[in-house]
């Protein structure tokens, strides 16, 4: 018997019901061969991107807990519509366009002194970094410099862009706003790099960085490309978002007038930061009289030494859980994170517990997020066949209260500590795959707090499950766990005793799912570990190790905008062309597996192939294209590999430039005639893409030109 099995408790323990809103109980899975997991990959190309989305909503889950500046659209695939161009050279840039609701908060913008000079550096220079600290709003700056520039749209660039590596040429004209420049990036900049490309920048389009005080750069002299940011008049940005907010000049001259609320302004803008004068302004606007010692009570527990008591003073359970559960989910729609609150106060309230009385109400929602200073963000999330929903997130306003308040209960209420931890296993049986990442981070959070504990009562149960989604659970909050660095070497180590377990496959398969955990503490930039860890589990005959390792490795080519793209493409050649006959099997899967759901968003909405775009850069395509020839050709999975190709035609359909590279690269892969035979006749079958199949049967078909 292991430790963890030794320290776990009993499984009805652990599972214990208090409500019958949970989901069932997992059931054992029969094994799948490979060519049901084919089937069940192919599947995915009608429905793909649900690597990316996994990704994106860790990715803003870890983020809730981090206290960073993340504003609720400013991650992939849940809160905005993010647009990823693949240039000519093969350089992905991940960009957003600004939303509305930045376009309208632009418009209530106060411009500071010296604001013309910065107005004027941008059209001498067309490239500027401003510098300043937090709080001084920046980032409204810039926006404000680029809307006012003009010469065509403005987009935000991801965060992670390294300004050294823009070229011009993959520049439209228009505005470009890199905000809050990360350190690693900010010690590469070099001021030669900043005159290269404002000299080649096209017509009408303007670059502005933002960076913080504090920021080393790597070229101490920037010269007229850097600009010191000041902070507007905190008091005529209040006004201005009064005003906005109450919609009526003279009611918000009523609501200042007040009595103490001259004094509260005074008090609370004396750090001359204006996001203070924007959260003060939007208090004002929604607070009930007596308007001055309503706001104070709603300021007054923002304190983190202050958070026992308002905690503690919270007006009921309800409110109390719902607090957890804006901790834990953060950044989900409100109405899911509503529905777990109410699943975790089921379970902590008391057996005998009186019935509700018939048609009584509680709490408004709105007074619920007040109490807790909790706001919501309409986000217009992108739907995974193409479009958005309109909705609203719900986070707190302090970015730093969540993490503090999940610890803080987990500490301090004994009696909760094994609800809490029941409550997180329904959250991971969510049918919502993003509840279940956010779920699956909480408790990577509490892990980091109590490793031993939390590992054995709930990590440990999750990696030894039938369910794939809750190993997938188990590497998540392992990798949350390994982010603290007096626990990475235990992490690393439980991870890889796992991997070699011969005796214990499910184990073996969570942590192939835990590969991004060799990552930890490291630039990012090698990937040796997680290579050699895929390598070693890649001729597993289990199939829960099959289709781990084939999910992992769709993460490689997918993490960090493909940053391991290439290292996953030589593991899936040097698989397929191998002469292990079980690796062969697993490369053309997992091939199969990141051709069906990898995908990138276009400029105008659409979606396209992420392999496609890849096969763009040499020495990529011949290996994508090798790897095409193998799966048509293969004994098991020819079939699901011509369902995904027809996706692939389906998807880039009437897209001119990506039907040509979807031809070239099938007449790279028929390299023999069987295999352009297969493709052929494939093509021909494409009813739903016409324009599809006229490219690549003119591409196969020599002197054949396309109709």
């Amino acid at each position: 018997m292991s430790a963890d099995e030794a320290a776990a408790p009993p499984a009805a323990e652990q599972e214990r019901p208090a409500d019958g809103r949970e989901p069932p109980a997992e059931q054992e899975q029969a094994p799948r061969d490979a060519q049901t997991l084919g089937r069940e990959f192919s599947h995915r190309a009608a429905r793909p991107g649900e690597t990316g989305e996994r990704l994106g909503a860790e990715r803003d889950a870890r983020s809730n807990f981090t206290g960073a500046r993340v504003t609720a659209d400013s991650f992939v695939g849940r809160d905005q519509i993010n647009y990823i161009t693949v240039t000519a050279s093969g350089t992905r840039l991940r960009m957003v366009e600004l939303s509305v609701r930045e376009l309208e908060l632009d418009r209530l913008y106060v411009p500071p002194d010296g604001f013309g000079r910065a107005e004027a550096a941008v059209r001498d220079h067309k490239v500027l970094v401003l510098r300043g600290r937090p709080g001084t709003g920046r980032y409204a700056y810039a926006r404000r410099l680029l809307l006012g520039a003009g010469g065509g749209p403005v987009r935000r660039l991801h965060p992670e862009t390294d300004p050294g590596s823009l070229r011009a040429s993959e520049l439209e004209p228009g505005g470009y706003l890199l905000a809050d420049l990360d350190g690693p990036c900010a010690a590469r900049l070099r001021r030669f790099d900043l005159e290269q490309l404002a000299a080649e920048l096209r017509p009408g389009t303007t670059v502005v960085i933002t960076a913080g005080d504090g920021d080393a750069f790597g070229d101490p002299d920037l010269g007229p490309y850097l600009l010191d940011v000041r902070a507007p008049d905190p008091d005529a940005v209040l006004r201005a978002h009064l005003r906005a907010a109450i919609g009526s000049p003279a009611r918000a001259a009523r609501v200042l007038g007040e009595s103490g609320v001259g004094d509260l302004c005074r008090d609370r803008l004396s750090d001359g930061l204006p996001g203070t004068a924007v959260r003060l302004a939007e208090l004002l606007a929604a607070a009930e009289p007596p308007v001055a010692a309503s706001v104070r009570a709603l300021l007054d527990v923002r304190p983190v030494h202050d958070l026992e008591q308002w905690f503690a003073g919270l007006p009921d359970l309800a409110t109390q859980t719902l607090a957890i559960a804006v901790a834990a989910l953060g950044g989900e729609r409100y109405e899911l994170v509503a529905g777990a609150a109410e699943l975790l106060q089921k379970r902590l309230e008391p057996a005998d517990q009186p019935p509700q009385a018939p048609g009584r109400f509680g709490a408004t929602r709105g007074a619920r997020l007040r109490a807790l200073g909790a706001h919501l963000v309409p986000s217009s999330m992108a739907a995974r066949h193409g479009g958005t929903v309109p909705g609203n997130v719900v986070r707190f306003q302090d970015r730093a209260l969540a993490r503090r308040l999940l610890l803080h209960v987990w500490d301090e209420y004994d009696e909760v500590r094994p609800e809490l931890l029941n409550w997180l296993r329904a959250c991971v049986r969510n049918e919502v795959p993003t509840v279940r990442v956010r779920a699956a981070v909480a408790t990577g959070i509490l892990a980091a707090q109590a490793f031993d504990h939390v590992r054995a009562a709930i990590v440990y149960p999750w990696a030894h499950a039938a369910d794939p989604v809750s190993r997938d659970a188990a590497a998540a909050a392992l990798g949350v766990a390994a982010d603290a660095p007096e626990l990475r070497g235990a992490v690393t180590g439980l991870v890889a005793a796992w991997s070699t377990d011969d005796a214990a496959p499910r184990l073996r398969a969570t942590a192939v799912r835990a590969w991004r955990i060799t990552l930890a503490g490291r630039s990012g930039d090698r990937c040796a570990e997680a290579v050699a860890l895929l390598e070693r589990c890649g001729g597993d005959e289990a199939p829960e190790v099959i289709e781990a390792v084939c999910e992992s490795v769709a993460e490689m080519l997918e993490y960090g905008d493909g940053r391991f793209a290439a290292e996953a493409l030589d593991l899936l050649t040097g698989w397929t062309a191998g002469r292990d006959p079980r690796k062969r099997v697993t490369g053309r899967l997992a091939f199969l597996l990141g051709a069906a759901d990898l995908v990138q968003e276009t400029g105008d909405g659409g979606l396209r192939p992420a392999l496609l775009a890849i096969a763009g850069r040499d020495p990529a395509a011949a290996k994508i294209a090798g790897l095409w020839t193998t799966a048509l050709n293969s004994a098991d999975l020819h079939r699901a590999a011509q369902e995904v190709l027809a996706e692939w035609a389906g998807l880039v359909d009437a897209d001119r430039a990506a039907e040509a590279a979807l031809a070239r690269l099938m007449a790279a892969a028929a390299a023999d005639p069987r295999t352009r035979r297969i493709i052929g006749i494939a093509a021909s079958r494409w009813q739903q893409a016409p324009h599809s199949s006229a490219a690549v049967i003119a591409a196969l078909t020599p002197g054949r030109t396309r109709q």
